[in-house]
């Protein structure tokens, strides 16, 4: 804090300096006024931050002989008399002193200068000696000046609300004001005087050894906070400023001016509003904690771990309610025994039975001060576990009970209204927690189960497109097993007859090379129809894109050549790979070419494309068919279960719906587009990386 700062907070004892007659000044290191009392204004018209020997004493550079280098150099006080000219043009003569004021730390944070015009003494010395004559009414004015300022501080005494007290040096107190009376609690001056001394109305001794430390070693405090004791049993917190009084002849310490002020409301308020922060600082802890889990058992021990980080009470349980039953089961608990969590009752209550059960019947909340009066059936064992009083805390949600919260304290405590209205708020809290924890587990359930249905969707796809492919791949193994067969009859004929020359061997090795080459190709056709087949769970990995392509147009070969439909492939040359289940996205890439198939009844050209670089996010898979295309009415309807376009017996729906929950599963995007009698052209983009699939369930 700066200096000038911390001048500022002494407003006590601005007071006293403003009320004095002579001119006080404060003044830093850097020679710049920091504070100046009015006297000194009306005299020399200088305000704050003004350099002292300029805006004083109409100087360029510091005095030579300058009291305030001095005593920031020394740290003791020095005086020097000067004659400095006033605001008004006069010429007075001065008795300047500096004193180092110091800081908490010892250092010095200022130097206070007096300026005490002398020039009247100076006068009177003089004229003394030529008019002794005129003494007795020199000294007589002198004392009719001193009763008029004895008046004036009378007044600002007496008017003081704060108490004003006066001491000797050992403390006793010799004068204090109405203010004083009334704040301490006696009826008049005499009645305080009498049975008090300033040291004996602290209460605390620590606190008075800390209050002498810091007057004897600074020469005054100010709003030093303590406990001090009144009339009969009163206590009160009090701000204390005090000075030192100094019999300027000797230097003596004649006594003490103490203004004290009663803070005790003051800081109730504020002990009240740090009690408010703290118990807003749980709700928002409370609340963030809500935000951040949904597991219950996780949310219910983070919310019990931050009341008890910050409460003054001692143990918590929450209890839930279980409809059916109509029973409240204890799901979490913190700061009490295992042995009383392993009481019957206390793991489980009936709705209405005793204190906790009435608090969820009821829906309000129900407070026990004093448990050993409570007239609850189970007092006995939360006595014998040490709990002194409980408040019990209906948890609702959406307005109804859903549970209850006991919070307890083992020592003596009163559950005011504000304190039980903040206990409420965090059961709502909580009721909103398991809300959202019981919408969780019903939305995982509602996951799972359309998580199962879109499987079943998918396995009937497969069969059904298994059922499309078995014509195709009948004739497709029809014809190496027909020449097969006829290889196979022919050497029985050769074996029969006895043909077996040595050209004929040459012919019978060519058969069997032919039917072997045959019989592989019926294999591979197999192999291929089994993997598509096969059902597995979602299996992700990096594969490559172009086999799957490869793979798919080799299952339906057969059916586009009787179709006439020409196969145009675009791959990219070196696609990186991509983070898939290779038989889902073999299966959309069947789904996409079976649909442009039949939608060429005539013949066509079906293009397949393939694009992406492995620092893009995406690869771009391109099918398009120059087919009968898709009326613009129905394009947004393509994707939906069941919808389809084609005859009754040809289609149920299911094709394009189960390409689409497919690419959403691998956090990819499909579109389409499409011109009637022109074709059609669907675009399926699919993340390259693992950590771009964010929504992936495997």
């Amino acid at each position: 804090m700066s200096i000038e700062k911390n001048f500022k907070k002494q407003k006590d004892y601005q007071a006293l300096i403003q009320s004095v007659t002579d001119c006080v000044v404060a003044i830093n290191r850097h020679f710049r006024i920091i504070m100046a009392n009015e006297r000194f204004k009306d005299q020399f018209g200088v305000h704050p931050n003004t350099l002292c020997f300029k805006g004083w004493k109409n100087r360029e550079e510091k005095c030579e002989n300058c009291l305030v280098e001095r005593s920031f150099e020394d740290g003791k006080p020095h005086q020097n008399e000067e004659t400095v000219i006033m605001k008004d043009g006069r010429a007075a003569h001065m008795l300047i002193k500096s004193t180092p004021v110091r800081d908490e730390k010892g250092d010095i944070s200022y130097v206070l200068e007096t300026a005490t015009d002398i020039t009247e003494k100076k006068r009177l010395e003089q004229e003394l000696k030529k008019l002794t004559g005129n003494l007795e009414q020199i000294v007589g004015d002198r004392l009719q000046s001193l009763r008029k300022s004895e008046e004036r501080y009378r007044t600002m005494f007496e008017r003081s609300r704060d108490a004003i007290l006066l001491t000797d040096a050992e403390g006793n107190i010799l004068e204090i004001n109405q203010a004083g009376v009334q704040i301490f609690g006696y009826t008049n001056r005499e009645e305080l005087r009498a049975k008090k001394t300033a040291i004996e109305l602290f209460q605390d001794r620590e606190a008075l050894r800390r209050f002498r430390r810091e007057i004897f070693r600074e020469g005054f405090v100010t709003e030093f906070e303590a406990k001090l004791t009144g009339k009969g049993d009163r206590v009160f917190d009090a701000a204390i400023t005090c000075n030192v009084m100094i019999l300027e002849v000797m230097g003596k310490v004649t006594g003490y001016v103490m203004i004290i002020r009663d803070v005790t409301q003051r800081n109730q308020y504020q002990k009240k509003i740090e009690q408010q922060n703290k118990q807003l600082a749980i709700l928002n802890a409370i609340s963030m904690t809500v935000n951040s889990s949904l597991d219950l058992r996780e949310l219910l021990k983070s919310i019990l771990d931050k009341m008890l980080e910050i409460l003054e009470s001692d143990s918590i349980r929450v209890y839930l309610l279980e409809k059916e039953k109509r029973t409240l089961d204890l799901v979490a608990h913190k700061g009490l025994s295992d042995a009383f969590i392993g009481i019957r009752h206390i793991q489980s209550r009936r709705v209405g039975d005793g204190m906790l059960g009435r608090a969820v019947e009821r829906a309000e909340p129900r407070v026990v001060n004093n448990l050993q009066r409570s007239g609850d059936k189970y007092v006995d064992v939360l006595v014998r576990e040490g709990l002194k009083s409980t408040a019990y805390i209906p948890l609702l949600s959406r307005g109804e009970p859903i549970g209850v919260m006991a919070v307890s304290s083992i020592t003596p405590f009163r559950y005011s209204s504000d304190y039980v209205a903040f206990l409420s708020a965090v059961g709502s809290q909580i009721g909103i927690a398991v809300h959202n924890a019981h919408l969780y587990e019903n939305l995982k359930k509602a996951y799972k189960d359309l998580k199962d249905t879109q499987d079943q969707l998918i396995r009937t796809e497969k069969l059904a497109s298994l059922g499309k492919l078995a014509a195709t791949i009948a004739h497709e193994i029809n014809n190496p097993l027909a020449a097969v067969l006829n290889y196979i009859r022919l050497m029985i004929k050769l074996v029969a007859r006895e043909h077996f020359t040595a050209g004929k061997l040459n012919d019978i090795s060519r058969y069997l090379a032919t039917m072997e080459s045959e019989t592989a190709r019926c294999g591979e056709i197999v192999k291929n129809l089994l993997a598509f087949s096969r059902q597995s769970r979602m299996t992700m990995a990096n594969h490559n894109v172009g086999e799957i392509i490869d793979k798919t147009v080799a299952l339906i070969s057969h059916e586009l050549e009787l179709k006439q439909i020409r196969v145009v492939k675009n791959l990219q040359d070196n696609l990186p790979p991509v983070f898939c289940d290779f038989r889902q996205i073999q299966q959309v890439m069947l789904n996409l070419l079976s649909n442009s198939s039949e939608a060429m009844t005539k013949g066509g050209t079906l293009t397949i494309s393939a694009n992406g670089r492995e620092d893009e996010k995406f690869l771009e898979i391109c099918v398009s068919d120059t087919g009968c295309g898709i009326p613009e009415n129905l394009l947004d309807n393509i994707f939906e279960p069941f919808f389809t376009t084609k005859e009754e017996g040809k289609g149920v729906g299911l094709g394009l719906s189960v390409v689409y929950g497919i690419i959403a599963r691998h956090n990819g995007s499909i579109e389409v587009k499409s011109e009637p009698g022109k074709g059609t052209s669907f675009r399926v983009l699919l993340p390259f990386r693992q950590e771009d699939l964010e929504n992936l369930d495997a």
